[in-house]
């Protein structure tokens, strides 16, 4: 008896660790943070991204653009720069059907892109689910820091 016991213990462990590894990602998961999506491109700077119900906005994280500035005039264009730059931000609708999120460019309904989603420690990674597209890349979603932390 206590054989059977410990097997069925094990058993049901076993199905609950592998349960929670296979965990999907939520729309709740999406939305709990701003996210950084760092670009692959050495002089492009890094993007935030954000979720609400069903649309991702992504903004330039203009903090993350150094200066190169070296005079006066030459900062003046570059702060002009990143105020135009933070002024802009792209929407998507975006639908989370299991492991695939597909996204939706909500001003040109013809562009759209499907994405395996997975979660490793506290990033979540969207990975091009249609390989013939080579101008789509693997996003890597990682935790925005609070900058009062």
């Amino acid at each position: 008896m206590k054989k059977f016991t410990k097997g069925i213990l094990l058993g049901t462990l076993s199905i609950v660790f592998l349960a929670g590894c296979s965990a999907s990602v939520s729309e709740d998961d999406l939305k709990a943070n701003d996210w950084t999506i760092e670009p692959y491109e050495e002089d492009v700077p890094n993007m935030i991204a954000s979720f609400s119900d069903h649309v991702m906005t992504i903004n330039v994280d203009v903090d993350s653009i150094e200066s190169t500035a070296t005079d006066e005039w030459e900062q003046m264009g570059e702060d002009f720069a990143k105020e135009l730059a933070s002024e802009m931000n792209f929407k998507f609708e975006y639908t989370l059907d299991d492991d695939q999120i597909t996204l939706q460019d909500t001003e040109n309904e013809d562009e759209s892109n499907t994405f395996d989603v997975s979660e490793e420690d506290d990033n979540i990674t969207f990975t091009p689910a249609d390989d013939s597209d080579e101008d789509v890349e693997t996003i890597t979603l990682q935790p925005r820091e609070n900058e009062g932390e």
